[in-house]
């Protein structure tokens, strides 16, 4: 948004192009901290920054979640907010999660 104008994001649940595998994203509603620390726990690997698009040293992926960071603390609903707002396009027929959010 900050660079182009778009809201874009993977869906949660999608077809790959030829139509014969499903891709499945389980943990696309946890919060990375969240898995880091049950990692942490369970002595698990943990790998710092895992973004295929990143092949040298992650600079604007981690900016951005500085910056996020900080706002949060500022507005503690921020990460609420920005989850419910991606869900339409996460999901093909969100009508029903968003409900869940209304009640």
């Amino acid at each position: 948004t900050m660079h182009n104008g778009f809201i874009r994001t993977m869906k949660a649940h999608y077809q790959i192009n030829a139509g014969d595998i499903s891709v499945i994203r389980p943990m696309v509603y946890c919060r990375e901290s969240l898995m880091t620390e049950f990692a942490k726990s369970a002595n698990l690997p943990v790998i710092n920054e895992n973004c295929p698009a990143c092949f040298e040293e992650p600079k604007e992926r981690a900016r951005i979640k500085k910056l996020l960071s900080r706002e949060e603390t500022l507005y503690p609903s921020l990460y609420d907010n920005m989850r419910r707002s991606l869900i339409p396009l996460m999901h093909d027929d969100s009508t029903s999660i968003m409900r869940s959010y209304l009640e």
